[in-house]
């Protein structure tokens, strides 16, 4: 009996620090996209209803680059294929000359 509850604290304190790990995953996603989002709108000077958007999108991007940024060399079409849906989120939330604009500032680094 004593086995048992041993076992079931243990795995109960492995799901507390997996569950911690987990929060702080999606904090620095949430400001890295913060950041980014801050970095766009300086450049780009978009409004307030397509910064929420672009936040939105690189929210989608981080947690996307998340799962394959451990072996990003083993991961190259995933990579591309997230940037693609990023440059694309992006096309649809900005004008023709926005667009631009972060192509030619921020695709290019």
């Amino acid at each position: 009996m004593k086995k048992i509850i041993t076992l079931c604290l243990f795995a109960f304190a492995f799901l507390i620090s997996s569950q911690n790990t987990f929060a702080q995953n999606t904090l620095e996603i949430n400001a890295e996209a913060n950041t980014k989002t801050k970095e766009l709108r300086k450049v780009i000077k978009f409004d307030q209803d397509k910064m929420q958007a672009v936040y939105e999108a690189l929210q989608e991007y981080g947690v996307a680059y998340k799962k394959i940024s451990a072996n990003l060399s083993a991961n190259d079409e995933r990579l591309k294929k997230i940037n693609n849906h990023l440059d694309n989120r992006l096309k649809d939330i900005f004008t023709d000359e926005e667009y631009q604009k972060y192509l030619q500032n921020f695709r290019d680094e």
